[in-house]
C-alpha cells in the first residue's frame, strides 16, 4: 500500500513525465533541462537534477521505513541477531536523513515561503535528534545542555533494551534516555507530509492556476491523508462532531 509521502512524490513525479512526454526534443531550440528550468521557473538548470535525485531518494527511504514496519528491528529473517537490530537501526535512522535532506532540497528549488522554519521543524523531530545522537554522532554530539561537562557528549544504545526492540540510551556513561521509535517516526512522517503538500500546492498553484488533473489529485490526497478512504474511484470521507 502506498504511504501518503509516495502519493505526493508520485504526483510530483507524474507531473515531471507528462512534461517529458509532451516535450518535443527536435523541434526545440534549446535543451530538455533549460526547458525544465523555465516549466518549474527554477533557478538553475541543476534544478532538474536535485529535482530527480529527490524523487528516488524520497522513494527509496519510504522503502526502509515501510520494512521497519512491517518487520521491526528483528527483520523478516526472525532471527536473534543483535548484529542485524544494529544495522537496522543505522540504517533506517540514516535512510530517514537522507529523506530529510531530499525535502529540503525541494523547499529550496522551489522556494518555498518559511523555507527555514520548515527545515528547522525537521531537524528539531525527535527522529533526526536520535539519528544525530547513535546514528552518526554516538562519540562526539554536540551539546549545549547544562550539565555537559565536555564541548560534546558520547552515547552508547543500550544492548539488552536493543534486543527487545526498545531503544534507550545512555549519555556520557551516566544518564538514560529513551525512546518510542515508531512514535518519533510517525511524527516524523506527519512534518514531510505536511512539507510535500505545500510543496505541490505551490507548483500546481504556479504553473497549473489550481486547475485540472493534477490539482484534483492533489486534494484526494490531502483528504486521504485527514483521514478519508478512496474505494475503486469513490471517496469516502468522515465527519467529526
Amino acid at each position: 500500500m502506498e504511504t501518503i509521502i509516495e502519493k505526493y512524490n508520485n504526483l510530483q513525479k507524474e507531473i515531471l513525465s507528462d512534461f517529458s512526454l509532451k516535450w518535443d526534443g527536435e523541434n526545440c531550440e534549446t535543451t530538455f533541462r533549460n526547458d525544465v528550468k523555465d516549466f518549474y521557473g527554477f533557478e538553475k538548470k541543476f534544478g532538474w537534477n536535485i529535482l530527480l535525485n529527490a524523487f528516488y531518494v524520497i522513494d527509496d527511504t519510504e522503502l526502509a521505513k515501510k520494512s521497519f514496519k512491517e518487520f521491526d528491528l528483528q527483520g523478516p529473517s526472525r532471527h536473534r541477531d543483535i548484529g542485524e537490530r544494529y544495522l537496522r537501526l543505522y540504517g533506517l535512522l540514516n535512510a530517514t536523513y537522507q529523506q530529510k535532506l531530499a525535502v529540503e532540497n525541494l523547499l529550496e528549488i522551489h522556494k518555498v515561503e518559511k523555507k527555514k522554519e520548515h527545515i528547522k521543524k525537521l531537524t528539531d523531530s525527535e527522529l533526526i535528534i536520535i539519528r544525530n545522537k547513535i546514528g552518526a554522532h554516538s562519540a562526539n554530539f554536540l551539546s549545549t545542555r547544562d550539565d555537559s561537562e565536555h564541548k560534546f557528549d558520547v552515547y552508547e544504545i543500550s544492548r539488552p533494551e536493543l534486543e527487545r526492540g526498545k531503544i534507550r540510551l545512555l549519555r556520557n556513561q551516566n544518564d538514560f534516555e529513551n525512546y518510542d521509535l515508531e512514535k518519533a517516526i510517525n511524527e516524523f512522517n506527519e512534518l514531510v507530509e505536511e512539507i510535500l503538500s505545500i510543496v505541490i500546492a505551490k507548483v500546481i498553484s504556479k504553473i497549473f492556476n489550481n486547475q485540472g488533473k493534477y490539482f484534483k489529485e492533489y486534494q484526494i490526497i490531502n483528504k486521504i491523508r485527514n483521514g478519508a478512504i478512496l474505494i475503486g474511484d469513490k471517496l469516502i470521507e468522515f465527519t467529526t462532531k
